[in-house]
């Protein structure tokens, strides 16, 4: 129960602060950095949602669907429009998805599967 309680408010909180580090300047030392609870909370919403294409922990081949391990860190807009939108043979996600879990799919991504937080 304290884990559920932990996480439901490290998600009250994710919106904003994954929005202000997406947008930090890296330069500046704000850099691309999310909590172990956010990458987390993305790697259990990447498995429900987008393992089946991408693959489990992101790796596939990389020939018939993109490599999210290779996708750009310094563009979390992008990531953003493509769940969002859809790309390609990527359906859009607009109604299935809210923004806290795109957010918290972008923690996921954006670190490389918690490699690089």
């Amino acid at each position: 129960m304290h884990a559920l309680l932990k996480l439901g408010l490290a998600l009250l909180a994710l919106p904003v602060a994954t929005l202000a580090q997406a947008t930090g300047d890296s330069q500046s030392g704000g850099g691309f950095r999310f909590s172990v609870d956010q990458i987390e909370a993305g790697r259990a919403q990447f498995h429900r949602t987008c393992s089946q294409c991408h693959g489990r922990n992101m790796v596939n081949s990389g020939t018939t669907v993109y490599d999210l391990r290779k996708f750009p860190l310094d563009d979390p807009d992008r990531f953003r429009n493509s769940v969002t939108n859809g790309k390609g043979n990527m359906p859009s996600f607009k109604e299935a998805l809210t923004p806290e879990q795109i957010a918290l799919l972008w923690a996921y991504v954006g670190t490389r599967g918690g490699k690089e937080p």
